[in-house]
């Protein structure tokens, strides 16, 4: 009988989820790109994919505005590439997941990407606001759920 994959919780499962970004998001200027957030270990981890969860506090955000996560990946666990937003910009290798924003009504967001394929070393992630307004001053959130593929059923 064949085996069948399934996937399987990684270091930071749902409902113990990882936060990437908090109070560095809150106040983020339109055409800003946050900090770099913390190392995440995923040299220690080894987990194969990550779904991101944004949460912006109530924003009116303009026609056609967007967030864009970029990943800072570190194959040497120490060495990250630069964080400015107008550098990341320039680099579509760096994308992690563009969430368009919903601009019909002043409310909190709530957007999750799909799985993505997370690098076998260190990496940050960066936000950047191209919503066309101000993040909220307070309550913005960004966090990170990993898992990995079980081939043992």
């Amino acid at each position: 009988m064949a085996s069948i994959g399934k996937w399987t919780n990684g270091a930071y499962a749902s409902g113990s989820a990882l936060a990437v970004h908090g109070a560095s998001l809150n106040s983020l200027a339109n055409d800003t790109a946050s900090a770099a957030s913390s190392a995440i270990a995923n040299q220690t981890n080894l987990d194969l994919y990550g779904v991101f969860s944004l949460h912006l506090a109530s924003l009116s955000p303009a026609a056609g505005g967007y967030v864009t996560l970029y990943i800072l990946p570190a194959v040497d666990n120490s060495a990250y590439p630069s964080a400015t937003g107008a550098v990341l910009r320039n680099q579509p290798d760096k994308i992690l997941v563009t969430f368009p924003l919903d601009t019909t009504a002043a409310t909190a967001q709530d957007l999750v990407s799909s799985p993505i394929l997370l690098p076998p070393c260190g990496f940050k992630v960066v936000v950047d606001n191209q919503s066309g307004v101000a993040f909220n001053a307070s309550g913005n959130t960004l966090s990170l759920i990993t898992a990995n593929f079980n081939l043992n059923g």
